[in-house]
């Protein structure tokens, strides 16, 4: 009986590039076991070329607008729930003589968020500062406080799903099978929002919410390839060195072409959206439009991975057959009626889909139960969750103080996007090459002056309330700032990438990243969930910079406590630390 519906069969073949291979299947899977080939990594680099818009275009730049702006629509005055926060655009500079080509002049765009209320103000005859809310689920919220309302929650959501689906990558043997499927999911979920009207808030904040849960399935599944592709790679092609030195390099030079291409794609994808916006003339649909483009992106990138990245099979589900067997699931239907069969199909398949969850969830429970004997990872782990909190949450709070208070237009934005990939990439080669080798500056005092260095934004932004020319006052400022913020966002994900790949036992490199992995969606959840609070309450997005800005100063002194040498040595150490910790649980 096929109790794992993946029957094995040796399937002899050759791979393209002139290599035998021998491969295993069924009729429903195939599963390659030749050496790595070029054309695998670079259909595994795809995934980063087909995924990277999506996050840097849409989750970053244009979805945020979209829920806010949709939210506005929709909303009342704070004061007064019978009056509508919508107004007629208006034209806020002069159109030019007649016959000329003066586009700016001429367009018709919505009045900004903070010279609406100014006008709502004079009307209803007070000095009084008036608020826009709009009602979610019987309770009247900021629109800004929508939008981050919806990233915590599509975040907390993303979290449980990636969980829930590690089993079934890892032990199933489906990440191409999930990463193709969530990923033409999301890019479905994406196109959808140029269907939308802008009554449809709850909508928007839906597919915002399916999307991003999407993306991070696909983003766990095609980091989990690289250690695969790197293990299979045939290492006599480098005969130079030692084998786990060529591994390291390998797996560096493999892991930086796709992160490379990835932005690269993400800066192309920018580059045309805010085309698109402009031509389009900086209206909300021209918002849909440039989503419905990343969508579209998304969706046409899957296939030439269909091709070109190849199924593994990574361990053998023989265990979970004899499981199942012995379960009180194992409903025989050989030989028996049509129904029957369909029961005990169906009743294989859930089997399976329970065990496959259950995996995930106690690899990371055992994860936690071992972090407490590594100090400096557990160290590292809270400084993490502080400073990932603060600097994932920048990004969607700058997006939405530049729209509502400097009344920044689309494009503007998408600028401020492309500025930031720009720097980013900056980033990951002059800090590591500069700072660590020239320099010779340790990796924990540079994600120190990292840290420092990133302090600096929400700061600035603190400054606007004691003055009037400077603290975040003018576009000019908010470039100014993206470019800052993308040079220290590709140092951090270089430098602390490096940092905990040190601190981490050979050999678990897999469960703690897992766990790191945890840790950055956690803090994600929390930032935008009390940013949102604190607009909710304020109607002034600035009061959120010193949010933001403490918590980078909290993570200081965490990672100043931090001891590289200390951490190396008990993941040298690390078996005997778990095999002296079970023996004194067991004594008790």
């Amino acid at each position: 009986m096929d109790v794992d519906a993946e029957i094995e069969t040796p399937l002899v073949g050759n791979d393209g590039e002139g290599n035998h291979i021998e491969t295993t299947g069924s009729s429903l899977t195939a599963y390659y076991e030749g050496p790595t080939t070029n054309s695998e990594i670079f259909g595994w680099c795809l995934y980063s070329w087909a995924t990277e818009p999506f996050i840097v275009s849409c989750i970053s730049t244009y979805v945020p607008l979209l829920l806010e702006q949709f939210a506005r629509d929709n909303g009342v005055l704070s004061n007064d729930h019978s009056r509508g926060c919508k107004v007629p655009p208006v034209e806020p500079f002069p159109p030019g003589p007649p016959g000329s080509n003066n586009t700016v002049a001429m367009s018709v765009v919505p009045l900004a968020a903070n010279e609406l209320l100014k006008r709502m103000e004079l009307q209803i005859s007070s000095s009084k500062h008036v608020g826009c809310v709009v009602d979610v689920f019987g309770k009247y919220i900021d629109p800004s406080s929508f939008t981050l309302y919806v990233f915590s929650l599509s975040v907390f959501l993303q979290t449980l799903t990636v969980i829930s689906i590690t089993g079934f990558a890892d032990k199933g043997n489906y990440k191409k099978a999930l990463l193709l499927f969530f990923g033409f999911l999301g890019s479905f979920f994406t196109i959808a929002f140029y269907f939308l009207d802008t009554e449809n808030y709850y909508q928007a904040g839906l597919y915002a919410i399916l999307a991003n849960i999407c993306f991070g399935v696909v983003n766990v599944c095609g980091n989990s390839f690289l250690p695969i592709l790197v293990e299979n790679y045939d290492l006599s092609k480098n005969p130079n060195g030692e084998g786990s030195d060529i591994k390291a390099i390998l797996s560096s030079r493999i892991s930086g072409m796709c992160s490379g291409l990835g932005y690269f794609a993400a800066f192309i994808a920018q580059i045309l959206t805010m085309i698109i916006v402009v031509k389009t003339g900086s209206k909300i649909a021209s918002i849909q439009y440039a989503i419905l483009f990343i969508g579209v992106w998304w969706f046409l990138f899957q296939f030439p991975i269909i091709w070109m990245l190849k199924s593994r099979k990574v361990s053998s589900t023989a265990s979970l057959s004899r499981k199942f067997l012995k379960s009180s699931w194992n409903h025989d239907g050989h030989n028996k009626s049509l129904h029957a069969q369909v029961l005990a199909y169906v009743s294989r398949k859930m089997y399976f889909f329970k065990e496959y969850v259950k995996i995930g969830w106690v690899n990371l429970m055992k994860a936690f139960q071992q972090i407490k004997l590594l100090k400096d990872v557990c160290i590292f782990l809270v400084g993490w969750f502080v400073i990932s909190d603060s600097i994932t949450t920048i990004n969607s709070a700058a997006i939405l103080f530049s729209k509502t208070e400097l009344e920044m237009k689309t494009h503007e934005l998408a600028i401020i996007g492309i500025l930031s990939i720009i720097f980013a990439i900056a980033g990951t080669i002059v800090i590591p090459n500069y700072l660590n080798n020239y320099l010779k500056i340790t990796l924990k005092n540079t994600l120190l002056i990292i840290i420092l260095w990133s302090s600096f934004i929400p700061f600035y932004g603190i400054l606007g309330f004691f003055f009037e020319s400077f603290g975040l006052k003018h576009k000019t400022e908010m470039y100014f700032l993206a470019s800052w913020y993308g040079l220290s966002l590709g140092g951090l994900a270089t430098i602390s990438r490096s940092l905990f790949s040190l601190l981490i036992p050979k050999g678990k490199e897999s469960l703690f990243f897992a766990l790191f992995a945890v840790t950055d969606k956690g803090s994600s959840i929390l930032g935008p969930f009390v940013v949102g609070l604190i607009t909710d309450k304020t109607h002034n997005i600035r009061y959120c910079f010193w949010f933001l800005w403490a918590l980078l100063i909290i993570s200081l002194p965490i990672f100043a406590s931090l001891d590289p040498a200390r951490g190396q040595d008990e993941a040298e150490r690390f078996d005997e630390l778990v095999d002296e910790d079970e023996t004194s649980y067991t004594a008790i």
